[in-house]
């Protein structure tokens, strides 16, 4: 752009950019860098993904292991001559991974293109950042629910001690139960903004706050080893602990990106993302779902 005679591109009109030959192939590349921005941003799905899964087309065989809760699979002594315990990958021919478009777009009346570029920078962040989220709330609801109809990858859940009643030794528990029975260690916590407040004014027996520190920095403070995560798609009275190696892959057909193109009819130039991909649990007890309302037994 600076090569072009621009040396501040946040100064100039939309429309002047439109209007100049030399510079309008640039343009929707400037688009897309700024949905890109707001989108990287705000967008937290990328912290609950254990690995991106490329596909060349948009289904995909699920892939299970066979007796994979077999204890006899750990290392164990071998007569000698004797064959070594092996677990099998195999296609799972009764489940089928299918992805789905998602987008959404910003587009530009010939009107509004007298506005500078600093000004539809800021929109398009803020566009990026609502398409973000949209990311995050679909991972956290395949988390919740699981991806299959049927169950298959539905997470285990385990209650507290005393119903309505939680205290950290119930999370304590609770991932010392997984780690023991599952060998996971978990590493996020997933809960809506009220249990959030719930943990974060925790009360010790003489009554004093125990992390009146951490609310006076303004900060959440860890539920005990795992990094707490806030989203309002959690349901009240659900703490979700999760390794995050482990518990979700994000299938991806189609990585994020903008396409830009003018109607002639509507006269507008609209500038569109999508992105195509689905997130399915991996191994359903990589988390486990905490029950604040029922008591474990």
């Amino acid at each position: 752009i600076r090569a072009l005679g621009i040396n501040d591109i946040g100064s100039q009109e939309v429309r002047a950019l439109y209007q100049n030959d030399n510079t309008k192939p640039l343009f929707n590349a400037v688009l897309e860098d700024g949905f890109r921005e707001g989108y990287l941003a705000a967008g937290r799905a990328s912290e609950l993904v254990g690995q991106v899964i490329p596909m060349d087309q948009m289904s995909y065989q699920y892939y299970t292991l066979e007796n994979k809760d077999n204890d006899d699979l750990d290392l164990s002594f071998i007569g000698q001559g004797a064959p070594i315990p092996v677990v099998s990958i195999k296609l799972d021919t009764d489940h089928t991974i299918y992805v789905y478009k998602r987008g959404n777009g910003i587009e530009i009346t010939d009107e509004a293109k007298s506005m500078k570029f600093d000004m539809l920078a800021l929109h398009l962040r803020k566009r990026g950042m609502q398409i973000g989220r949209t990311d995050e709330k679909l991972a956290i609801q395949r988390l919740l629910n699981g991806y299959f109809k049927d169950g298959t990858d539905a997470a285990p859940t385990i209650g507290v001690k005393t119903a309505n009643d939680w205290k950290i030794s119930d999370i304590w528990y609770a991932t010392q139960y997984a780690n023991q029975k599952y060998g996971f260690t978990y590493n996020r916590s997933v809960m809506n903004l009220k249990t959030a407040e719930q943990w974060a004014t925790q009360k010790e027996a003489n009554g004093n706050l125990i992390f009146l520190n951490e609310l006076k920095n303004g900060s959440m403070p860890d539920v005990l080893h795992t990094t707490p995560f806030i989203s309002e798609d959690v349901p009240d009275g659900r703490i979700m602990l999760v390794d995050t190696r482990f518990a979700l892959a994000e299938y991806q057909y189609k990585p994020f990106s903008v396409e830009s193109d003018r109607s002639v009819k509507t006269q507008v130039d609209g500038s569109y993302a999508t992105v195509t991909s689905d997130f399915i649990p991996f191994d359903p007890n990589a988390r486990m779902i905490l029950t604040l309302d029922q008591a474990r037994y």
